[in-house]
């Protein structure tokens, strides 16, 4: 009798068993449960699975292999399944055969190690398993270079590429070096919790191929919060749907805690529920919506429809502020969606910006003003959600959310305001009228609208923490903040730029992301090859292969804090020059123009500097090298003196950041 049953574990896998029962399990009745459970199955599958039972059975009996064994194992959430997982030795072996295949491609050897890295990231019981995945590519010769058998420090092997005659000594020699005898408790593995926590690109993917971003952008950490803050917004929608209402809500959180996830997710839960519930997601930021749209275009495939029909649909759900504020500001109608998702809300402009921008008439309002006006138009009910990054107004105009107390208080005073007392915890924001917020009988604190964990770095919640810590001069507590962190967020300092480079290059594995940041006004990088160009073309950077010039992982495009503000890369080098400098124990600012730095003056203007080191520190998911310049002497060059530089790098290491050494 077979050691497992399948009916326990219902579409988890297609098939699983220990070693010795699946050896000797009938190889038909094998494919049957494979057939059975899968939904469409060509001739070219059922004899691929039959050529791997056969080989399996046959090579795993003669290696007197034990363990388990589990066919099409799903990853939940990603709606991916792993042709075939080996749990010998208190490790874990994902598979992925190319059957027939005489030649090991780089395609497939990422594919094969993206689904290692979701075990060995999102997998709870195998967090601090062994994993190792390995390509077979049955036909091939043996692979022409040697495979060295290292791991990473997160304990996943190096990518192994065999073919069918050595993959089982593979397992054997890799088993031999990192297993033990310590036993693997399969229920629970199997059943074990799957939290990936993907990018805002993926999320929006396949927030619109599922309608459900909640159920595939799980974290350990902080998927409470984001359930919580959903289940606020949703009862304030029904509440002004129910009773005819008007109402606005704030969403906070630290950089990378899930608030343009969230937005998103509101947009696809609504797009079930019929043409009263219509909703759609604005951003001022043209990045982040150029970025959004063209994931879901390339993504999204609808029979019978153009790709000029496709982006026309994505157009209607992700659109920019920009076009949205021109073709409805003098529109008297109302627009059809009752619910308006605003990203990025602390960086609405204020009056003087809009006038300056937009030349028509009834524009020189403030944008949050214009946007209460448009929503207002609707008869019935409507509802504006302001998604809003503590600490990230990094462009002047900006007002920050004082405008969108002040209008929804003092202007339209049929709204209701809804928001989190962390709110006012907003830097821009010290000077707000809390008095008259508080006073408000139509304003109401609800305190799931606040998100308090990241879940951008799935790998250290405390990495937004740290960020803060370090810009607002505590050293002692980001020292501390660091020893916690860095063991699972490598992140280190060095003055040697391709010493940089070298090291995020060796971090990427499968279809991870790496790329250069620096601050837009780091002017004094040209004479290290750093150019800050004032327009790149954001949406290959983000998602462009390795082979395409334009795309991050090239390490040769640098983005500034307006191309990466809302988005994120898994590995980043971030380039620090001297416009954010030390002066005692504090930061002096700087602006460079003509052949001269010149000191920000203007406290809004210094906040904004600061601001964007806070953007650009806070991009990266998984691990970041910061790089500063060694600096000339003074008589060289004046404006690339190096104490500017040693200052800066000085702070950062008694800030407890680690130098990077080349191994």
């Amino acid at each position: 009798m077979a050691k497992y049953t399948f009916a326990t574990k219902e579409g988890k896998a297609y098939y699983y068993n220990s070693i010795p029962d699946f050896i000797k399990d009938d190889g038909n009745s094998i494919i049957g449960q494979l057939v059975e459970h899968s939904f469409q199955v060509e001739k070219e599958q059922t004899d691929a699975w039959s050529y791997q039972i056969t080989e399996l059975q046959t090579r795993l009996q003669d290696a007197g292999v034990s363990g388990d064994i589990i066919f099409e194992y799903d990853i939940v959430r990603l709606g991916k399944r792993i042709d075939v997982i080996l749990l010998i030795r208190h490790m874990v072996f994902s598979i992925e055969f190319k059957n027939g295949k005489n030649i090991f491609t780089a395609q497939d050897a990422q594919q094969a190690e993206d689904y290692a890295l979701d075990i060995k990231n999102f997998h709870k019981e195998s967090e601090n398993l062994y994993v190792c995945p390995i390509l077979v590519a049955t036909h091939a010769p043996k692979y022409h270079k040697e495979q060295e058998l290292k791991c990473y420090t997160d304990k996943q092997v190096y990518l192994q590429r065999e073919n069918i005659e050595t993959l089982i000594p593979k397992v054997n020699e890799v088993a031999s070096k990192y297993g033990d005898d310590e036993k693997i408790d399969f229920e629970k593995w199997f059943n074990s919790p799957y939290y990936p926590t993907p990018t805002i690109i993926a999320a929006a993917v396949e927030a619109y191929k599922t309608h459900n971003i909640s159920d595939i952008a799980k974290s350990a950490a902080g998927q409470a919060n984001i359930e919580a803050c959903e289940k606020e917004i949703n009862d304030i929608i029904e509440y002004a749907k129910s009773n005819h209402k008007k109402c606005i809500c704030f969403v906070t959180g630290v950089p990378g805690a899930g608030k343009t996830l969230v937005g998103l997710d509101v947009v696809a839960k609504n797009l079930d529920k019929g043409e009263k519930n219509m909703s759609v997601y604005l951003s001022g930021n043209g990045p982040l919506v150029e970025v959004l749209q063209e994931a879901l275009i390339k993504s999204t495939k609808i029979k019978g429809t153009t790709k000029r029909e496709t982006q026309t649909a994505v157009s209607a759900l992700i659109q920019g502020s920009y076009a949205f504020k021109k073709a409805h500001a003098n529109d008297e109608n109302p627009i059809p969606e009752n619910i308006l998702i605003f990203d990025e809300a602390q960086r609405v402009w204020n009056v003087q910006k809009m006038a300056s921008k937009h030349k028509t008439e009834g524009m020189a309002v403030s944008e949050s003003y214009l946007f209460y006006k448009i929503m207002d138009r609707k008869k019935d009910w409507a509802v504006m959600i302001c998604l809003v990054g503590l600490g990230q107004d990094i462009y002047d105009g900006e007002v920050g959310i004082n405008e969108w107390f002040r209008c929804g208080i003092n202007d339209f005073k049929d709204w209701e305001i809804f928001y989190s007392s962390d709110i006012f915890d907003q830097l821009e924001d010290k000077n707000i009228d809390r008095q008259a917020i508080e006073g408000c009988n139509r304003c109401h604190i609800k305190l799931g609208l606040h998100l308090k964990t990241s879940v951008r770095s799935f790998r250290a919640d405390k990495q937004s923490a740290f960020v803060d810590n370090l810009l607002a001069n505590n050293l002692v507590d980001a020292s501390k903040l660091y020893e916690q962190i860095v063991q699972k967020y490598p992140l280190y300092i060095t003055r040697d730029y391709s010493l940089a480079k070298w090291w995020v290059r060796q971090q990427v594995r499968g279809s991870q992301r790496c790329g250069v940041l620096a601050s837009s006004s780091a002017q004094r990088l040209k004479p290290e090859g750093i150019y800050i160009p004032k327009d790149i073309d954001v949406k290959n950077w983000f998602l462009a292969p390795s082979t395409d010039l334009r795309s991050s992982n090239r390490l040769e495009v640098v983005a500034s804090e307006f191309d990466v503000q809302g988005l994120e890369i898994d590995w980043g080098l971030v380039c620090w020059d001297a416009d954010l400098r030390r002066k005692g124990d504090d930061w002096d600012y700087y602006n460079f123009r003509g052949a001269k730095w010149t000191k920000r003056n203007k406290i809004e203007t210094q906040r904004y500097l600061l601001n964007s080191y806070r953007v650009l520190l806070t991009r990266s998911r998984q691990g970041m090298v910061i790089f500063v310049p060694k600096g000339v002497n003074k008589d060289e060059d004046e404006t690339r003196n190096y104490k500017f530089y040693d200052g800066i790098y000085n702070y950062l290491l008694s800030c407890g950041i680690k130098e990077l050494k080349k191994k």
